[in-house]
Protein backbone atom coordinates (compact mmCIF):
# COMPACT_ATOMS: atom_id res chain seq x y z
CA UNK A 1 0.00 0.00 0.00
CA UNK A 2 1.73 3.29 -0.78
CA UNK A 3 2.26 6.35 1.50
CA UNK A 4 0.57 9.74 0.94
CA UNK A 5 2.49 12.12 -0.45
CA UNK A 6 3.96 14.80 1.73
CA UNK A 7 1.68 17.99 1.25
CA UNK A 8 4.39 20.51 0.03
CA UNK A 9 2.31 23.47 -0.45
CA UNK A 10 0.66 22.25 3.05
CA UNK A 11 3.69 23.18 5.19
CA UNK A 12 4.77 26.22 3.14
CA UNK A 13 1.81 28.07 4.11
CA UNK A 14 2.00 26.64 7.50
CA UNK A 15 5.19 28.27 7.40
CA UNK A 16 3.84 31.55 6.32
CA UNK A 17 0.81 31.43 8.36
CA UNK A 18 2.93 30.99 11.83
CA UNK A 19 5.38 33.63 10.55
CA UNK A 20 8.39 31.57 10.68
CA UNK A 21 9.14 33.30 7.58
CA UNK A 22 9.26 36.25 8.81
CA UNK A 23 10.92 36.06 12.24
CA UNK A 24 14.22 34.17 10.34
CA UNK A 25 14.12 37.53 8.25
CA UNK A 26 13.89 40.23 11.11
CA UNK A 27 15.91 38.08 13.39
CA UNK A 28 19.12 37.85 10.63
CA UNK A 29 18.48 41.74 10.01
CA UNK A 30 18.44 42.28 13.67
CA UNK A 31 21.22 40.46 14.11
CA UNK A 32 23.71 41.79 11.71
CA UNK A 33 23.27 45.12 12.42
CA UNK A 34 23.66 44.18 16.43
CA UNK A 35 26.94 42.69 15.11
CA UNK A 36 28.04 45.94 13.45
CA UNK A 37 27.51 47.98 16.72
CA UNK A 38 29.56 45.60 18.32
CA UNK A 39 32.29 45.68 16.16
CA UNK A 40 32.46 49.28 16.60
CA UNK A 41 31.48 49.94 20.33
CA UNK A 42 33.35 47.05 21.86
CA UNK A 43 36.84 48.28 20.91
CA UNK A 44 35.91 51.52 22.70
CA UNK A 45 35.24 49.96 25.91
CA UNK A 46 38.63 48.17 25.56
CA UNK A 47 36.37 44.75 25.89
CA UNK A 48 38.56 41.66 25.04
CA UNK A 49 38.46 40.36 21.34
CA UNK A 50 36.26 37.52 22.67
CA UNK A 51 33.39 39.10 23.39
CA UNK A 52 33.03 39.78 20.58
CA UNK A 53 32.92 36.13 18.91
CA UNK A 54 30.39 35.27 21.94
CA UNK A 55 28.09 37.65 20.99
CA UNK A 56 28.50 36.35 17.52
CA UNK A 57 27.95 32.38 18.52
CA UNK A 58 25.19 33.46 21.06
CA UNK A 59 23.17 35.48 18.73
CA UNK A 60 23.51 32.29 15.81
CA UNK A 61 22.12 29.52 18.61
CA UNK A 62 19.15 31.58 19.40
CA UNK A 63 18.22 31.10 15.84
CA UNK A 64 16.89 27.81 15.69
CA UNK A 65 15.06 28.75 19.20
CA UNK A 66 13.57 31.93 17.25
CA UNK A 67 12.24 29.55 15.18
CA UNK A 68 10.46 27.26 16.96
CA UNK A 69 9.16 29.88 19.10
CA UNK A 70 7.50 31.13 16.20
CA UNK A 71 6.50 28.06 15.35
CA UNK A 72 5.23 27.26 18.24
CA UNK A 73 3.43 30.13 19.67
CA UNK A 74 2.12 33.70 19.09
CA UNK A 75 2.06 36.59 21.18
CA UNK A 76 -1.06 38.70 20.83
CA UNK A 77 -2.23 41.27 22.99
CA UNK A 78 -3.78 39.53 25.61
CA UNK A 79 -0.70 37.69 25.50
CA UNK A 80 1.53 34.39 24.79
CA UNK A 81 -1.08 31.47 23.30
CA UNK A 82 -0.04 28.24 21.36
CA UNK A 83 -0.76 28.18 17.62
CA UNK A 84 -2.94 25.52 17.42
CA UNK A 85 -5.26 26.99 19.99
CA UNK A 86 -6.04 30.10 17.76
CA UNK A 87 -8.13 30.65 15.10
CA UNK A 88 -6.91 33.81 13.59
CA UNK A 89 -8.48 36.39 11.95
CA UNK A 90 -7.36 39.57 9.93
CA UNK A 91 -6.77 42.11 12.77
CA UNK A 92 -5.44 39.18 14.94
CA UNK A 93 -2.97 38.11 12.26
CA UNK A 94 -1.89 42.45 12.20
CA UNK A 95 -1.81 42.05 16.20
CA UNK A 96 0.57 38.89 15.40
CA UNK A 97 2.80 40.92 13.07
CA UNK A 98 3.29 43.65 15.02
CA UNK A 99 4.27 42.36 18.09
CA UNK A 100 6.33 39.69 16.85
CA UNK A 101 9.18 40.80 15.74
CA UNK A 102 9.29 42.66 19.78
CA UNK A 103 10.65 39.60 21.12
CA UNK A 104 12.96 38.69 18.07
CA UNK A 105 14.75 41.84 18.84
CA UNK A 106 14.99 41.60 22.46
CA UNK A 107 16.48 38.27 22.36
CA UNK A 108 19.07 39.37 20.13
CA UNK A 109 19.86 42.55 22.39
CA UNK A 110 19.78 40.29 25.43
CA UNK A 111 22.96 38.02 23.58
CA UNK A 112 24.62 41.77 23.06
CA UNK A 113 24.10 42.37 26.58
CA UNK A 114 25.40 39.30 27.84
CA UNK A 115 28.69 39.37 25.67
CA UNK A 116 29.21 42.78 27.29
CA UNK A 117 28.69 42.14 30.55
CA UNK A 118 31.20 38.79 30.25
CA UNK A 119 33.55 41.34 28.76
CA UNK A 120 33.31 44.33 31.51
CA UNK A 121 33.56 41.91 34.26
CA UNK A 122 36.61 40.06 32.98
CA UNK A 123 38.39 42.86 31.23
CA UNK A 124 41.98 44.14 32.45
CA UNK A 125 42.08 45.94 35.68
CA UNK A 126 38.77 44.55 37.41
CA UNK A 127 37.62 41.53 39.46
CA UNK A 128 37.68 38.13 37.91
CA UNK A 129 39.84 38.80 35.00
CA UNK A 130 42.94 36.14 34.35
CA UNK A 131 45.83 37.00 36.33
CA UNK A 132 49.00 38.34 34.54
CA UNK A 133 52.23 36.85 35.05
CA UNK A 134 54.09 38.66 37.84
CA UNK A 135 57.57 38.67 39.79
CA UNK A 136 59.99 36.75 38.73
CA UNK A 137 57.73 34.78 36.28
CA UNK A 138 56.96 38.30 34.44
CA UNK A 139 57.95 37.60 30.72
CA UNK A 140 57.22 39.35 27.37
CA UNK A 141 57.44 39.80 23.88
CA UNK A 142 57.31 42.79 22.11
CA UNK A 143 56.43 42.26 18.00
CA UNK A 144 57.42 44.70 15.35
CA UNK A 145 54.74 47.66 15.58
CA UNK A 146 52.69 47.30 11.95
CA UNK A 147 53.25 50.52 9.90
CA UNK A 148 50.02 51.90 8.86
CA UNK A 149 51.64 55.16 7.16
CA UNK A 150 50.83 55.21 3.41
CA UNK A 151 54.48 55.70 3.18
CA UNK A 152 56.06 51.54 3.26
CA UNK A 153 59.69 53.51 3.86
CA UNK A 154 57.99 54.20 7.75
CA UNK A 155 58.38 50.56 8.81
CA UNK A 156 61.68 51.48 10.18
CA UNK A 157 59.62 53.68 12.72
CA UNK A 158 57.47 50.62 13.56
CA UNK A 159 60.36 47.87 14.20
CA UNK A 160 62.32 51.01 15.85
CA UNK A 161 59.82 51.67 18.08
CA UNK A 162 59.61 47.79 19.09
CA UNK A 163 63.07 47.34 19.43
CA UNK A 164 63.59 50.44 22.05
CA UNK A 165 60.50 48.96 24.19
CA UNK A 166 62.38 45.78 24.39
CA UNK A 167 65.60 47.45 25.34
CA UNK A 168 63.80 49.88 27.75
CA UNK A 169 62.02 46.75 29.53
CA UNK A 170 65.16 45.04 29.80
CA UNK A 171 66.29 47.15 32.36
CA UNK A 172 63.37 45.93 34.92
CA UNK A 173 64.89 43.44 36.94
CA UNK A 174 62.58 41.06 37.44
CA UNK A 175 60.86 41.21 33.93
CA UNK A 176 62.28 38.68 31.06
CA UNK A 177 62.51 40.27 27.68
CA UNK A 178 62.38 37.87 25.09
CA UNK A 179 65.60 38.78 22.28
CA UNK A 180 65.00 41.26 19.46
CA UNK A 181 65.66 38.74 16.84
CA UNK A 182 63.74 36.50 17.91
CA UNK A 183 60.55 38.14 18.46
CA UNK A 184 61.04 39.75 14.97
CA UNK A 185 61.03 36.17 13.57
CA UNK A 186 57.55 36.67 13.03
CA UNK A 187 56.93 39.27 11.18
CA UNK A 188 54.48 39.43 8.62
CA UNK A 189 53.07 35.89 9.78
CA UNK A 190 50.20 35.08 10.59
CA UNK A 191 50.67 33.28 14.32
CA UNK A 192 49.03 33.13 17.44
CA UNK A 193 49.68 35.06 20.59
CA UNK A 194 49.57 30.92 21.97
CA UNK A 195 51.87 30.23 19.70
CA UNK A 196 54.23 33.25 19.74
CA UNK A 197 53.95 32.40 23.62
CA UNK A 198 55.21 28.95 23.31
CA UNK A 199 58.15 29.49 21.00
CA UNK A 200 59.53 32.12 23.03
CA UNK A 201 59.01 31.06 26.54
CA UNK A 202 57.00 33.97 27.59
CA UNK A 203 53.81 35.01 29.57
CA UNK A 204 52.69 38.12 27.00
CA UNK A 205 52.83 39.59 24.15
CA UNK A 206 52.73 43.24 23.40
CA UNK A 207 51.93 44.06 20.01
CA UNK A 208 50.42 47.20 18.07
CA UNK A 209 50.81 49.68 15.09
CA UNK A 210 52.22 52.99 14.18
CA UNK A 211 50.67 55.19 11.92
CA UNK A 212 52.93 58.47 10.96
CA UNK A 213 52.27 61.44 8.96
CA UNK A 214 54.35 64.48 8.54
CA UNK A 215 54.93 65.31 11.87
CA UNK A 216 51.80 63.53 13.78
CA UNK A 217 52.61 59.99 14.86
CA UNK A 218 49.01 57.67 15.99
CA UNK A 219 50.78 54.65 18.15
CA UNK A 220 48.49 51.95 19.09
CA UNK A 221 49.49 49.07 21.61
CA UNK A 222 47.89 46.14 23.42
CA UNK A 223 49.47 43.82 26.18
CA UNK A 224 48.18 40.11 25.36
CA UNK A 225 47.94 37.19 28.07
CA UNK A 226 49.52 34.26 26.24
CA UNK A 227 47.70 31.77 28.10
CA UNK A 228 43.80 33.12 27.28
CA UNK A 229 44.24 35.82 25.13
CA UNK A 230 42.80 38.37 27.57
CA UNK A 231 44.01 42.12 27.28
CA UNK A 232 45.81 43.23 29.79
CA UNK A 233 46.33 46.67 29.02
CA UNK A 234 45.68 48.84 25.41
CA UNK A 235 45.88 52.69 24.85
CA UNK A 236 46.47 54.41 21.80
CA UNK A 237 48.21 57.66 21.53
CA UNK A 238 47.70 60.24 19.15
CA UNK A 239 50.35 63.31 19.31
CA UNK A 240 52.92 65.00 17.43
CA UNK A 241 55.94 63.35 16.39
CA UNK A 242 58.28 65.24 19.16
CA UNK A 243 56.25 63.00 22.01
CA UNK A 244 56.70 59.79 20.26
CA UNK A 245 60.17 59.77 23.37
CA UNK A 246 57.16 60.39 26.07
CA UNK A 247 55.24 58.27 24.04
CA UNK A 248 58.03 55.00 25.07
CA UNK A 249 58.03 55.78 28.31
CA UNK A 250 54.32 55.74 28.99
CA UNK A 251 53.72 52.32 27.17
CA UNK A 252 56.86 50.78 29.18
CA UNK A 253 55.38 52.52 32.61
CA UNK A 254 52.22 50.79 31.74
CA UNK A 255 53.08 47.58 30.81
CA UNK A 256 54.92 47.17 34.27
CA UNK A 257 52.02 48.50 35.91
CA UNK A 258 50.09 46.19 34.14
CA UNK A 259 52.53 43.08 35.01
CA UNK A 260 52.91 44.12 38.47
CA UNK A 261 56.54 44.11 38.55
CA UNK A 262 57.83 45.77 41.54
CA UNK A 263 60.47 48.62 40.22
CA UNK A 264 63.27 49.75 43.21
CA UNK A 265 63.97 53.99 42.83
CA UNK A 266 66.83 53.00 40.58
CA UNK A 267 65.02 51.57 37.74
CA UNK A 268 61.85 53.53 38.05
CA UNK A 269 64.04 56.38 37.19
CA UNK A 270 65.61 54.91 34.38
CA UNK A 271 62.50 53.69 32.78
CA UNK A 272 61.47 57.86 32.63
CA UNK A 273 64.80 58.86 31.28
CA UNK A 274 64.95 59.47 27.56
CA UNK A 275 67.98 58.48 25.91
CA UNK A 276 68.16 61.54 23.76
CA UNK A 277 66.00 64.86 23.61
CA UNK A 278 65.91 64.85 19.94
CA UNK A 279 63.42 63.94 17.98
CA UNK A 280 65.55 63.70 14.53
CA UNK A 281 68.77 62.27 16.23
CA UNK A 282 66.62 59.88 17.88
CA UNK A 283 64.79 58.88 14.29
CA UNK A 284 68.33 58.76 12.66
CA UNK A 285 68.90 56.37 15.47
CA UNK A 286 66.16 54.31 14.54
CA UNK A 287 66.67 54.26 10.55
CA UNK A 288 70.49 53.29 11.60
CA UNK A 289 68.73 50.32 13.48
CA UNK A 290 67.01 49.09 10.62
CA UNK A 291 69.96 48.72 8.59
CA UNK A 292 72.35 47.25 11.54
CA UNK A 293 70.13 44.73 11.75
CA UNK A 294 69.70 43.32 7.82
CA UNK A 295 73.79 42.18 8.73
CA UNK A 296 75.32 42.95 5.44
CA UNK A 297 78.57 45.29 4.36
CA UNK A 298 76.16 47.26 2.44
CA UNK A 299 73.65 47.65 4.96
CA UNK A 300 76.11 48.67 7.84
CA UNK A 301 77.67 51.74 5.61
CA UNK A 302 74.44 52.86 5.66
CA UNK A 303 73.48 52.30 9.42
CA UNK A 304 76.67 54.04 10.51
CA UNK A 305 75.93 57.09 8.12
CA UNK A 306 72.80 57.16 10.55
CA UNK A 307 74.38 56.95 13.84
CA UNK A 308 76.61 59.10 12.72
CA UNK A 309 73.82 62.01 11.51
CA UNK A 310 72.32 60.56 14.91
CA UNK A 311 75.62 62.23 17.60
CA UNK A 312 76.02 64.96 15.27
CA UNK A 313 72.32 66.61 15.95
CA UNK A 314 73.12 65.13 19.97
CA UNK A 315 76.52 64.70 21.00
CA UNK A 316 75.12 63.19 24.33
CA UNK A 317 73.23 60.92 22.30
CA UNK A 318 74.80 57.47 24.39
CA UNK A 319 72.99 54.60 22.71
CA UNK A 320 74.17 56.02 19.33
CA UNK A 321 78.06 55.66 20.00
CA UNK A 322 77.37 52.00 21.32
CA UNK A 323 75.50 51.50 18.16
CA UNK A 324 78.92 53.32 16.19
CA UNK A 325 80.94 50.98 17.79
CA UNK A 326 78.91 47.97 17.63
CA UNK A 327 79.08 48.49 13.90
CA UNK A 328 82.76 48.86 13.55
CA UNK A 329 84.11 45.60 14.97
CA UNK A 330 81.57 43.79 12.98
CA UNK A 331 82.84 45.23 9.50
CA UNK A 332 86.10 43.35 9.38
CA UNK A 333 83.75 40.34 9.58
CA UNK A 334 81.66 41.23 6.64
CA UNK A 335 84.10 42.16 4.32
CA UNK A 336 84.68 46.08 5.38
CA UNK A 337 87.40 47.87 6.80
CA UNK A 338 90.07 45.58 8.09
CA UNK A 339 91.12 45.50 11.89
CA UNK A 340 93.63 48.16 11.96
CA UNK A 341 91.35 50.57 10.27
CA UNK A 342 88.25 49.67 12.44
CA UNK A 343 89.67 49.51 15.66
CA UNK A 344 90.25 53.61 16.60
CA UNK A 345 86.53 53.84 15.61
CA UNK A 346 85.20 51.29 17.57
CA UNK A 347 87.15 52.38 20.52
CA UNK A 348 86.89 56.08 20.76
CA UNK A 349 82.58 55.51 19.85
CA UNK A 350 82.39 52.61 23.27
CA UNK A 351 84.40 54.91 25.41
CA UNK A 352 82.71 57.86 24.56
CA UNK A 353 79.18 55.72 24.94
CA UNK A 354 80.25 54.41 28.45
CA UNK A 355 81.48 57.85 29.60
CA UNK A 356 78.04 59.21 28.68
CA UNK A 357 76.71 55.98 30.11
CA UNK A 358 78.18 54.01 32.22
CA UNK A 359 75.49 51.56 33.01
CA UNK A 360 74.94 50.82 28.90
CA UNK A 361 75.08 47.03 28.21
CA UNK A 362 75.56 47.34 24.47
CA UNK A 363 78.54 49.92 24.66
CA UNK A 364 80.31 46.79 27.19
CA UNK A 365 79.54 44.48 24.34
CA UNK A 366 81.04 46.25 21.86
CA UNK A 367 84.10 47.04 23.96
CA UNK A 368 84.60 42.90 25.21
CA UNK A 369 84.11 42.39 21.66
CA UNK A 370 87.26 44.44 20.15
CA UNK A 371 89.07 43.93 23.49
CA UNK A 372 88.67 39.93 22.05
CA UNK A 373 89.37 40.46 18.78
CA UNK A 374 91.04 43.24 17.97
CA UNK A 375 93.15 43.51 20.69
CA UNK A 376 93.47 40.14 22.02
CA UNK A 377 92.95 41.31 25.63
CA UNK A 378 90.76 38.38 26.91
CA UNK A 379 90.92 39.59 30.40
CA UNK A 380 89.38 42.79 29.79
CA UNK A 381 86.79 41.15 27.51
CA UNK A 382 85.84 39.11 29.82
CA UNK A 383 85.29 41.94 32.66
CA UNK A 384 83.24 43.92 29.92
CA UNK A 385 80.97 41.06 29.18
CA UNK A 386 79.73 40.23 32.38
CA UNK A 387 79.28 43.59 33.40
CA UNK A 388 76.72 43.81 30.28
CA UNK A 389 75.23 40.83 31.82
CA UNK A 390 75.19 42.04 35.17
CA UNK A 391 73.02 44.66 33.61
CA UNK A 392 71.05 43.02 31.28
CA UNK A 393 70.98 39.11 31.83
CA UNK A 394 68.16 38.60 29.12
CA UNK A 395 70.98 40.23 26.66
CA UNK A 396 71.39 37.25 24.34
CA UNK A 397 74.65 39.11 22.24
CA UNK A 398 76.69 39.41 25.48
CA UNK A 399 75.53 35.72 26.63
CA UNK A 400 76.64 34.71 22.76
CA UNK A 401 79.73 36.74 22.38
CA UNK A 402 81.35 35.67 26.00
CA UNK A 403 80.20 31.88 24.55
CA UNK A 404 83.13 32.84 21.83
CA UNK A 405 85.67 34.06 24.24
CA UNK A 406 85.33 31.22 26.67
CA UNK A 407 85.71 28.62 23.51
CA UNK A 408 88.76 30.54 22.46
CA UNK A 409 89.56 30.14 25.74
CA UNK A 410 89.01 26.70 26.04
CA UNK A 411 87.09 26.69 29.37
CA UNK A 412 84.58 24.09 27.63
CA UNK A 413 82.10 23.90 30.33
CA UNK A 414 81.49 27.51 30.98
CA UNK A 415 81.66 27.85 26.98
CA UNK A 416 78.31 25.24 26.58
CA UNK A 417 76.70 27.10 29.45
CA UNK A 418 76.87 30.38 28.30
CA UNK A 419 75.90 29.36 24.48
CA UNK A 420 72.90 27.32 25.59
CA UNK A 421 71.47 30.58 27.71
CA UNK A 422 72.44 32.48 24.58
CA UNK A 423 70.31 30.16 22.30
CA UNK A 424 67.71 30.13 24.83
CA UNK A 425 67.15 33.51 25.16
CA UNK A 426 67.07 34.01 21.38
CA UNK A 427 66.14 30.68 20.18
CA UNK A 428 64.80 31.84 16.57
CA UNK A 429 68.24 33.60 15.79
CA UNK A 430 70.75 32.06 13.73
CA UNK A 431 74.41 33.47 15.28
CA UNK A 432 73.17 32.23 18.86
CA UNK A 433 71.97 28.91 16.96
CA UNK A 434 75.60 28.33 15.05
CA UNK A 435 78.09 29.52 18.13
CA UNK A 436 76.51 26.42 20.33
CA UNK A 437 76.74 24.24 17.28
CA UNK A 438 80.62 25.37 17.68
CA UNK A 439 80.84 24.58 20.82
CA UNK A 440 79.08 21.60 20.73
CA UNK A 441 81.44 20.94 17.75
CA UNK A 442 84.35 21.85 19.81
CA UNK A 443 83.76 19.27 22.69
CA UNK A 444 82.84 16.61 20.40
CA UNK A 445 78.94 16.49 20.72
CA UNK A 446 78.68 16.05 16.80
CA UNK A 447 75.26 14.98 16.22
CA UNK A 448 74.14 18.05 18.77
CA UNK A 449 76.00 20.20 16.16
CA UNK A 450 74.46 19.28 13.04
CA UNK A 451 71.28 19.97 14.58
CA UNK A 452 72.34 23.87 15.64
CA UNK A 453 73.97 24.27 12.37
CA UNK A 454 70.37 23.36 10.46
CA UNK A 455 68.64 25.15 13.00
CA UNK A 456 70.61 28.57 11.86
CA UNK A 457 70.84 27.79 8.56
CA UNK A 458 67.08 27.34 8.60
CA UNK A 459 66.72 30.34 9.92
CA UNK A 460 69.47 32.34 6.93
CA UNK A 461 70.70 29.76 4.55
CA UNK A 462 73.18 31.80 3.03
CA UNK A 463 75.61 32.03 6.39
CA UNK A 464 78.68 30.83 5.53
CA UNK A 465 80.43 29.98 8.59
CA UNK A 466 77.12 27.64 9.32
CA UNK A 467 77.91 26.20 6.38
CA UNK A 468 81.95 25.29 6.80
CA UNK A 469 80.90 24.05 9.97
CA UNK A 470 78.23 22.08 8.98
CA UNK A 471 80.37 20.46 6.13
CA UNK A 472 83.35 20.10 9.09
CA UNK A 473 81.26 17.73 11.32
CA UNK A 474 79.88 15.80 8.63
CA UNK A 475 84.06 14.90 7.50
CA UNK A 476 84.48 14.35 11.66
CA UNK A 477 81.55 11.74 11.18
CA UNK A 478 82.64 10.52 8.62
CA UNK A 479 79.78 11.48 6.37
CA UNK A 480 81.67 12.74 2.94
CA UNK A 481 78.54 12.74 1.19
CA UNK A 482 76.94 15.11 3.41
CA UNK A 483 80.04 17.23 3.45
CA UNK A 484 80.28 17.24 0.06
CA UNK A 485 76.31 19.12 -0.29
CA UNK A 486 77.59 21.81 2.39
CA UNK A 487 80.70 22.39 0.56
CA UNK A 488 78.63 22.84 -2.36
CA UNK A 489 76.73 24.95 -1.28
CA UNK A 490 79.36 26.93 0.69
CA UNK A 491 81.00 27.33 -2.79
CA UNK A 492 78.08 28.76 -4.09
CA UNK A 493 77.25 31.06 -1.96
CA UNK A 494 80.78 32.13 -1.54
CA UNK A 495 81.77 31.87 -5.07
CA UNK A 496 84.71 29.88 -4.66
CA UNK A 497 85.67 26.79 -6.84
CA UNK A 498 83.81 23.67 -5.39
CA UNK A 499 86.45 21.39 -7.07
CA UNK A 500 89.18 22.72 -4.07
CA UNK A 501 86.41 21.22 -1.43
CA UNK A 502 86.18 18.10 -3.52
CA UNK A 503 90.04 17.76 -3.59
CA UNK A 504 90.06 18.03 0.38
CA UNK A 505 87.59 15.46 0.87
CA UNK A 506 88.83 13.12 -1.30
CA UNK A 507 92.37 13.44 0.29
CA UNK A 508 90.73 13.01 4.03
CA UNK A 509 89.69 9.91 2.12
CA UNK A 510 92.72 8.80 0.70
CA UNK A 511 96.25 9.93 1.78
CA UNK A 512 97.89 9.82 -1.58
CA UNK A 513 95.95 12.52 -3.05
CA UNK A 514 97.04 14.95 0.11
CA UNK A 515 99.62 16.54 -2.33
CA UNK A 516 96.96 17.62 -5.03
CA UNK A 517 94.64 18.92 -2.21
CA UNK A 518 97.33 20.67 0.02
CA UNK A 519 98.02 22.52 -4.10
CA UNK A 520 94.48 23.49 -4.84
CA UNK A 521 94.40 25.10 -1.33
CA UNK A 522 97.18 27.24 -1.25
CA UNK A 523 96.61 28.10 -4.65
CA UNK A 524 93.26 29.01 -4.61
CA UNK A 525 91.56 31.91 -2.22
CA UNK A 526 88.99 29.21 -0.18
CA UNK A 527 86.73 31.21 2.32
CA UNK A 528 89.05 32.49 4.67
CA UNK A 529 92.75 32.55 5.58
CA UNK A 530 92.13 30.82 8.95
CA UNK A 531 89.75 28.76 7.51
CA UNK A 532 92.05 27.75 4.54
CA UNK A 533 94.18 26.67 7.53
CA UNK A 534 91.95 24.28 9.57
CA UNK A 535 91.87 22.70 6.28
CA UNK A 536 95.36 21.82 6.12
CA UNK A 537 95.77 21.07 9.48
CA UNK A 538 93.69 18.39 9.39
CA UNK A 539 95.18 17.28 6.59
CA UNK A 540 98.47 16.99 9.13
CA UNK A 541 100.23 19.71 6.94
CA UNK A 542 102.16 21.79 9.75
CA UNK A 543 104.62 24.11 7.01
CA UNK A 544 101.58 25.13 5.30
CA UNK A 545 99.76 25.51 7.79
CA UNK A 546 101.40 27.74 9.92
CA UNK A 547 102.36 29.98 6.39
CA UNK A 548 98.54 30.34 5.96
CA UNK A 549 98.20 31.58 9.81
CA UNK A 550 100.95 33.82 8.80
CA UNK A 551 99.64 35.38 6.06
CA UNK A 552 96.09 35.21 8.62
CA UNK A 553 98.43 37.38 11.50
CA UNK A 554 99.62 40.25 8.62
CA UNK A 555 96.03 40.37 7.26
CA UNK A 556 94.34 40.48 10.94
CA UNK A 557 91.22 38.37 10.19
CA UNK A 558 88.95 38.50 12.26
CA UNK A 559 89.05 34.82 12.93
CA UNK A 560 92.79 33.96 14.43
CA UNK A 561 91.46 33.92 18.24
CA UNK A 562 89.86 30.62 17.29
CA UNK A 563 93.01 28.78 16.18
CA UNK A 564 93.41 28.03 19.54
CA UNK A 565 89.99 26.34 20.04
CA UNK A 566 89.30 24.72 16.67
CA UNK A 567 90.00 20.48 16.77
CA UNK A 568 91.76 20.58 13.87
CA UNK A 569 95.00 21.86 15.33
CA UNK A 570 94.77 19.49 18.25
CA UNK A 571 97.95 17.06 16.63
CA UNK A 572 100.11 20.27 16.40
CA UNK A 573 99.30 21.85 19.48
CA UNK A 574 102.61 20.26 21.18
CA UNK A 575 104.69 21.74 18.56
CA UNK A 576 107.16 24.61 19.60
CA UNK A 577 106.51 26.14 16.31
CA UNK A 578 102.60 26.12 16.87
CA UNK A 579 102.92 27.44 20.20
CA UNK A 580 104.84 30.39 19.53
CA UNK A 581 102.09 31.35 16.84
CA UNK A 582 99.60 31.09 19.76
CA UNK A 583 101.74 33.14 21.77
CA UNK A 584 101.89 35.88 19.05
CA UNK A 585 97.87 36.12 19.10
CA UNK A 586 97.94 36.14 23.23
CA UNK A 587 97.76 32.72 24.16
CA UNK A 588 99.35 30.77 26.75
CA UNK A 589 101.64 27.87 25.67
CA UNK A 590 99.78 24.81 26.40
Amino acid sequence: MSQPRPNRLGLLAELKRRRVFRVAVVYAAVAFVIWQAAEIAFPALALPDWTLTLVVVLTLLGFPVALVFAWAFDITPSGIKRTDELALDASRQAAHTTWLSLPTVLTVIAMLAIGIAAGWLLKPGEPGRAPAATGAAASIAVLPFINLSEDPANEYFGDGLAEELSSVLSRVPDLKVAARTSAFAFKGRSVSVSEIGAALNVATVLEGSVRKSGDRVRVAAQLINVSDGFHLWSDSYDRDLTDILVIQTEISRAIVDALEVRLTTDVDADLTRSPTRNVDAYNDYLRGRHFWNRRSLAAFDSAIQYFNRAVLLDPEYARAYAALAESFVLLPEYGGLSIPQALPYAKAAAERALALDPDLAEAYVASGYLKNVFEWDRVGAERDYLKAIELDPDYATAHQWYAELLCVLRRWDEALARARTAYELDPLAPAPALVYGVTLRYTGQLDGAVAHFRTALEQAPDILQALRQLAFTYTAKGDYESAAASFDRLAAVHRSDPEVYRAYLAALADSTRVPAAVEALTDTRVYGLVACAEYLASLGQLEETLAVLEQAYEEREPYLPWVNAAPEYEEMRSDPRFQSFLKKIGFEAP
